[in-house]
């Protein structure tokens, strides 16, 4: 069971990962981060065609950010949303204090995250059963094959870090206690909040 989760895992995220250098050359970014500070979210949907790029950046002293939509079929951008960052209101738009976004998902320990697969080992339930006539112990694991993989790459001076995970609201409800699971959540629960991605 346990080579064939990780064996899902790296097929799921070696395609993933091919389709990010593609994205990026599309999108004509590089595939390393060129700000001191600065986080890409890919948001892949395992089923469908479409890939959901939320890039922050700081250049200088302003701060950028921005949603793109990726078609896998089409192998083009369909949409990009820019975000504006208002100092007062304009509108209906109240003042936006990127700086304050940045702190927050600072505070998730994105910097220092594991990809899910290094997490693995949390991700059971062990109990003793009787086999052949022994007590040994089994682990019952949840395995969840569909849903939404996220690759993250974060920048925050000399700080580097990316990671991947898949699917952190469904397994957080069956393991509550699995801080990485918490920290991918909060960092999801974040951008949603601030940007709606």
């Amino acid at each position: 069971m346990k080579s064939y989760f990780i064996l899902l895992l790296f097929t799921i995220f070696n395609c993933f990962g091919q389709d990010i250098s593609e994205i990026n050359k599309v999108l004509e970014i590089s595939d390393t981060l060129e700000y001191q500070h600065e986080i890409r979210i890919y948001k892949n949907y395992s089923i469908g065609s479409k890939i959901v790029i939320f890039r922050m950046f700081k250049e200088k002293n302003d701060w950028s950010a921005n949603i793109s939509y990726y078609d896998t079929n089409l192998k083009q951008i369909t949409k990009i949303n820019g975000i504006v960052f208002p100092k007062e209101n304009i509108g209906k738009l109240k003042p936006v204090d990127p700086n304050l976004i940045w702190l927050n998902v600072l505070i998730t320990n994105v910097e220092f995250l594991p990809s899910m697969e290094s997490i693995e080992y949390k991700l059971n339930t062990p109990y003793i059963d009787l086999d052949k006539g022994e007590n040994q112990i089994n682990r019952k694991k949840v395995l969840v094959t569909d849903g939404i993989g996220y690759q993250v790459y974060i920048k925050n001076g000399k700080i580097k870090n990316n990671f991947s995970f898949y699917n952190p609201e469904t397994y957080l409800k069956y393991y509550p206690a699995v801080d990485e699971l918490i920290a991918y959540n909060e960092l999801l629960s974040i951008i949603n909040k601030e940007f709606e991605l």
